[in-house]
């Protein structure tokens, strides 16, 4: 299998030389607020800085926080990282933030807090008895509605939880959702301490707008909780309907009802939720991304090549589909958050150790406060979708009969390389390619175990 290099943990805020002093003039708020608007997707780099990191919001002890992505069956690879975090590092998260299938674990590892140790464990186990037959089951009700799903009906009349359209039929995954999750457990943990905040990323389907549920303690986000154009906050204790919205690939699962709204896949539109969990108080960051750093610029080579030979296969464009999906803005977030450590490792050099907080108090109607964030970045050494390619050569999954198994089968079996596999990255929901997931994850973590480990130091 071919291997490319994990992401490294990139120290920034040490550059800055100018001599300590006065302020020189008043730091304009739409300079230090101001979004980068490019990332690489070649360096894999995640930001992080020890220095000036020791305190957290309001002088607290920092707050720890993970982001989990979206990605479909791919989301078992975050399972191997968490494991690793829970039993070998003894890692205890104060905020999660999660898009699609990162909003279930992510909601799992909420609703668990109390007991991180077996999380992990748990976690695996419910993802080990997935199977592709049963997440995408095609009946009988889905293809007597196809052309509905195709080409809209009258909106009907149905509650909270509710589901429209969709060409599969959800309900085995919905009921591991409902059923397998302690959701109670969210509001408890957040009362006892065990959380600090839990945030939920979905697409509304009327506006195109990312919807952001949040939970606290308070029932309301913290003061400042800015939001960019296109997003909407809405304060809620989290549910299954909430993660079930956040996962539903449009047009292939139905679209979720919450409130008065319909929801489809965060990842839409926010994959990688890193701001929101910076907004609900984490000064340091585990971010846990589904593709790995050369995975765009292979994509692109490969299907340059094979696109030179033969016409694309329906399978093939479906794959480049959901991988377009699933681009977000991590790489932006994460120089964006670079950028302001160094401003603020600079205006602690001219204006003294208190800039941030003095900085902070100037803007404190207007946004969250100004102060370091540390981010380890974790993502796959390896080619999902080789992994994926690979079992399925093997195995043919011959233990499977659905007509979403039959269409991965036939699509690795007529392609030359491991570019129509992208599809079965997503959706081969299989013990064998969870556990090799699950495993990779592990390993990778383990690769990073000392800027990890160095997340949860108080």
């Amino acid at each position: 299998m071919r291997r490319t290099r994990t992401a490294s943990c990139l120290r920034v805020g040490s550059s800055a030389s100018p001599k300590a002093g006065r302020c020189p003039r008043p730091i304009a708020p739409a300079e230090t607020a101001r979004a980068t608007t490019s990332g690489s997707d070649e360096d894999g780099a995640g930001a992080c800085d020890t220095s000036g990191g020791e305190r957290g919001v309001n002088g607290e002890s920092p707050k720890v926080g993970l982001v989990l992505s979206g990605g479909g069956a791919r989301g078992a690879y975050e399972v191997g990282v968490l494991r690793y975090v829970f039993e070998r590092i003894g890692g205890r998260f104060d905020v999660v933030a999660g898009t699609s299938v990162g909003a279930i674990n992510g909601a799992y590892v909420a609703a668990t807090a109390e007991r991180p140790r077996a999380t992990g464990r748990m976690l695996a186990r419910v993802w080990q008895e997935l199977r592709i037959d049963q997440v995408y089951r095609l009946g009988w009700r889905q293809l007597r509605s196809l052309p509905q799903v195709l080409f809209g009906k009258e909106m009907p009349k149905v509650t909270h939880g509710a589901r429209l359209g969709g060409l599969v039929d959800p309900t085995h995954l919905e009921s591991i959702v409902r059923n397998r999750i302690p959701w109670r457990g969210i509001t408890e943990n957040l009362h006892r301490g065990h959380l600090t905040g839990v945030s939920v990323a979905a697409t509304e389907l009327a506006t195109g707008f990312t919807t952001l549920f949040v939970q606290t303690k308070s029932g309301r986000p913290p003061r400042g909780f800015a939001t960019e154009a296109g997003q909407v906050v809405v304060p809620t204790p989290i549910t299954a309907a909430h993660c079930l919205a956040s996962a539903a690939i449009p047009v292939l699962f139905p679209a979720v009802r919450v409130g008065d709204q319909f929801f489809v896949d965060g990842s839409l539109r926010q994959n990688t939720p890193v701001r929101p969990a910076t907004r609900l108080g984490a000064d340091r960051v585990l971010v846990i991304s589904l593709r790995h750093a050369e995975e765009r610029r292979l994509s692109v080579q490969r299907a340059r090549e094979e696109a030179r030979e033969i016409y694309p296969s329906a399978m093939f464009m479906l794959g480049k589909m959901l991988n377009a999906l699933m681009l977000d803005k991590l790489e932006a977030d994460l120089a964006r958050i670079e950028r302001m450590n160094e401003l603020l490792a600079a205006g602690r050099t001219i204006c003294g150790p208190d800039f941030g907080e003095r900085l902070s108090a100037a803007m404190e109607h207007k946004t969250e406060a100004y102060r370091h964030i540390e981010v380890v970045l974790v993502r796959p050494s390896e080619d999902f979708g080789r992994i994926a390619y690979d079992i399925v050569r093997r195995t043919n999954l011959s233990q499977y009969d659905g007509v979403v198994a039959r269409w991965i089968r036939r699509s690795v079996a007529a392609g030359e390389g491991a570019d129509e596999s992208d599809l079965a990255s997503y959706l081969l929901f299989d013990p064998e390619y969870v556990s090799a997931l699950i495993d990779l994850g592990y390993r990778d973590a383990a690769a990073q175990h000392d800027r990890i480990a160095a997340l949860f130091a108080r």
